[in-house]
């Protein structure tokens, strides 16, 4: 190619150049698609614990991803505490995963918020990142009763997002919840 070559021309090779360097390292994961079964993986809780994934088996799961810093994801928390109340005795088990580097910023900040849900922090990424590909905040995963994914979000919007998510854990729960257990 010329130095004379258009530059959009040029720009575009360069591009197509670093894809296929990125993708031959492997470095981005496979997207999840609704419908696909969750890997496994493993959290830690705030208060120092471990959540396995896979012990919320047979219920929905809502993950929220989020950071302190983000202000979007400061504004929707009412909302996920709105969705939380609207269920309430339902079988869904909100997990809000901090992307904070430190855990103390989301240790205070669910303190000083009221958030009563399970809070977990991926100070490394691994789940954010390597499982879930989240590349924007907030995003969210909802998981339905058999362990496989049944609504992917990312990003928020006021009112809109809170009702395409409410909409979307009512699917879950519909199909979680048996003649055998009433929801």
């Amino acid at each position: 190619m010329t130095r004379n070559a258009p530059l959009h021309l040029r720009l575009g090779i360069a591009l197509l150049g670093l894809l296929a360097f990125g993708t031959a390292a492997g470095a981005a994961p496979q997207a999840l698609k609704i419908g696909d079964p969750v890997p496994p993986f493993s959290l830690q809780t705030l208060d120092g614990k471990t959540l396995d994934i896979a012990s919320l088996k047979g219920k929905v799961v809502l993950l929220d991803f989020w950071a302190t810093w983000c202000v979007p994801c400061r504004q929707a928390m009412p909302e996920l505490k709105t969705l939380l109340q609207k269920n309430s005795g339902k079988p869904l088990v909100v997990v809000s995963v901090s992307a904070d580097q430190d855990i103390k910023a989301p240790t205070e900040f669910a303190r000083a918020n009221g958030m009563s849900w399970m809070q977990t922090w991926d100070g490394t990424g691994k789940v954010i990142g390597g499982v879930f590909g989240v590349n924007s905040l907030p995003s969210y995963v909802v998981i339905d009763a058999d362990g496989r994914i049944a609504y992917l979000m990312r990003g928020w919007a006021p009112l809109s997002s809170s009702a395409l998510l409410s909409q979307a854990v009512s699917r879950a729960l519909q199909t979680a919840c048996t003649t055998e257990k009433v929801c």
